[in-house]
């Protein structure tokens, strides 16, 4: 199974396809899992790439003191060194969005484009503070599992009991610790005063039923250059599961924006 390496930690991914790199990455403990549609459907049109996070999945724990979202961008970056790329498209789907937007505004010489799904670039409104708090509080060991069956069922609904099963697995078998810890970490970062930084294409996709995020989306259009800011009819969060095909498509159709 392939592996890397950040900060001596140990950390599963998996790449498949040929064209421009994307590095997809995951909420907390979802893992690569989350992007199975993405990596089925775009694998003709780029590389797809998805990993593991620290504690996640088949990835290793690492240092258990904290995992921040500094740390977690690291990770991308390594990634991208493990696989020798010199530039890379970052996809990051809500709380992944945070290091997919950090690797942005750290690493500019690195990336080609961004994508951010379902994101945020800070955490100011009370819903959503409380949403990732009941995540931090879910996310203790004796808990681990009645997380990992929301947010399946959330994610496939009534779809495919492959993808269900995957995530329910990685989200099960994450170290509770540092999910926990994650979320926290999460709910406290902030990116907006370094937003305007970003030099590269950038794309916001949402659900237009997300009334949790929709607020970020404005946010993100005040800071942002030239975003290309894209609403999928008929969905709220999931969108990158319960709407993979539109999410593809899109994706796709920002391939000559953001080829480098």
């Amino acid at each position: 199974m392939p592996y890397f390496q950040s900060d001596g930690v140990s950390l599963y991914y998996e790449s498949t396809g040929e064209g421009p790199p994307i590095i997809f990455i995951c909420p907390p403990a979802m893992g690569g899992a989350t992007f199975f549609e993405q990596q089925k459907q775009l694998k003709n049109h780029f590389q797809v790439i998805t990993f593991d996070p620290r504690g996640n999945g088949k990835s290793s724990d690492g240092k258990t003191g904290d995992y921040t979202i500094y740390d977690w961008t690291e990770d991308v970056l390594a990634l991208a060194d493990h696989l020798k790329l010199e530039k890379v498209i970052t996809c990051g789907y809500s709380m992944g969005g945070l290091p997919a937007q950090e690797f942005a505004i750290s690493y500019p010489e690195r990336t080609a484009g961004l994508i951010l799904i379902s994101s945020f670039s800070e955490v100011s409104t009370f819903s959503l503070s409380s949403k990732i708090k009941a995540g931090e509080m879910v996310g203790h060991s004796d808990l681990l599992e009645l997380l990992a069956a929301g947010l399946s069922v959330s994610h496939t609904g009534l779809g495919s009991k492959k993808h269900k099963k995957k995530i329910f697995k990685s989200v099960n078998s994450s170290n509770s610790l540092l999910t926990k810890k994650l979320y926290r970490n999460g709910r406290h970062y902030r990116s907006t005063e370094r937003l305007s930084s970003i030099q590269c294409p950038v794309a916001l996709i949402y659900g237009n039923l997300d009334f949790l995020i929709l607020p970020y989306q404005r946010l993100f259009e005040k800071r942002l250059a030239h975003p290309l800011s894209i609403k999928i009819k008929g969905v709220a969060h999931q969108v990158p599961t319960q709407s993979a095909y539109e999410v593809n498509s899109v994706i796709r159709s920002l391939k000559n924006t953001m080829a480098h």
